[in-house]
């Protein structure tokens, strides 16, 4: 090393570098011009990055792509992602599984044996603005609604097997439910609630948050009004004949939405392709409301006023709407060459439209986001993505 004017470094001994004079830095990262837009930012779990779409019931456009995560020449699986209140940050899981790549620490669906991470990006740079560890394959991420905590489950299908093959009990299997500070980014905690939780709301006291356990049909209600020591308060079961630990699930809970009117539950079941509604009054399941859809039920929206749910479904990829009070249904049949498999819709602030993200088929066909106009009901355009989107958050504009 020698010094000559600028600083110097010796490269090889041969080749000399130049840094600037003054205590030099790299410059600040660019910002996109699409983000003085209003704009939806979609996770792309099987590529490793951000898609960026315009939020409109106008025909969809896509904005551009950027690249995500720690190791650029691994998959590391970027999976869901939610927006601070401002929209000045986001959060996302990078859950070190990939769907369709095999097994390992970047494996398939639930069987990531390595902890993941919740990653923390401004919202305009995608600088990476802090990280905390969680647990093993990540799953949903939702904020409170002031933004200050970041509440992430753990769709850990690894941690039920091992429990399985070594003859344990059910609480052997529980994954976690993870509270991360999003101003720090320090974990508060991290707690068993349940077998393979994945689905998460809040309610709007943000003291109780509900939890989908999908591989033993059940919905965990767990209080959060401490952050550092949440409690479970009940599991129960989400129908009549839930499947007794180690067997198949009977109705395969996966996802959920909140009731913006009464904080009711409304439960997206896989397997028995419906729909069950948790009463926080009763403390209980009403039987009364079992919506079936005909498909594999996936994450659901509300309208502003709660009157109306919105479900997609795979295998058959239609949107089933539900007037809430009088659990009549009306359905919309997505394109075939604008949707495969699609995972969930997120409706626009004005109400006027919403967002639907299909998966594709990996590595065969890219996933998808089409936008729709609610009234007309209708879609209104479809742009390809990347590899397996799979969660979207909505962005204003910015400044």
């Amino acid at each position: 090393m020698r010094a000559l004017g600028p600083f110097l470094l010796l490269l090889g001994c041969q080749t000399e570098i130049a840094f600037p004079l003054g205590g030099g830095h790299f410059p600040s990262p660019l910002v996109p011009s699409f983000v003085h837009q209003a704009r939806f930012a979609i996770t792309n779990n099987r590529s490793d990055s951000l898609s960026f779409v315009t939020a409109s019931t106008s025909p969809i456009t896509k904005l551009g792509d950027v690249p995500i995560g720690d190791n650029p020449v691994e998959l590391e699986g970027p999976h869901h992602i939610a927006a601070s209140p401002d929209g000045k940050f986001l959060v996302y899981n990078l859950s070190n599984y990939v769907p369709g790549t095999g097994s390992g620490p970047h494996g398939s669906h639930g069987l990531g044996n390595l902890p993941g991470s919740l990653v923390k990006l401004d919202a305009a740079t995608m600088q990476n603005l802090g990280e905390a560890l969680v647990d093993r394959s990540p799953g949903e991420v939702i904020l409170s609604q002031d933004g200050r905590f970041a509440y992430v489950t753990h769709y850990d299908l690894l941690r039920e097997l091992q429990a399985l093959t070594q003859g344990g009990k059910e609480e052997m299997a529980y994954s976690a439910l993870a509270i991360v500070e999003t101003a720090t980014m320090v974990r508060r905690s991290l707690t068993p609630v349940c077998v393979t939780a994945h689905g998460a709301g809040l309610a709007a006291d943000g003291k109780t948050i509900y939890l989908t356990c999908a591989h033993t049909d059940q919905l965990a209600v767990v209080d959060v009004a401490d952050p550092a020591h949440p409690a479970v308060v009940s599991r129960l079961p989400v129908g009549p004949n839930p499947s007794p630990f180690g067997s198949p699930p009977t109705y395969g809970p996966y996802a959920l939405s909140i009731s913006p009117g009464d904080g009711s539950v409304w439960i997206s079941d896989n397997n028995s392709g419906d729909v069950r509604v948790y009463d926080p009054q009763t403390g209980a399941m009403d039987a009364k409301r079992t919506l079936f859809v005909g498909g594999i039920a996936m994450f659901s929206a509300f309208s502003q006023d709660g009157k109306t749910l919105f479900v997609p479904h795979q295998g058959d990829d239609k949107i089933t709407l539900i007037d809430t009070s009088t659990l009549s249904k009306k359905e919309l049949s997505l394109p075939a060459q604008a949707c495969l498999n699609v995972h969930l819709i997120t409706l626009t602030p004005d109400q006027k439209g919403a967002l639907v993200v299909c998966e594709g088929m990996p590595p065969k066909r890219l996933g998808s986001a089409l936008s729709l106009s609610l009234d007309p009901l209708a879609v209104t355009g479809f742009v390809e993505l990347q590899q397996f989107p799979d969660g979207a958050a909505w962005l204003p504009p910015w400044p």
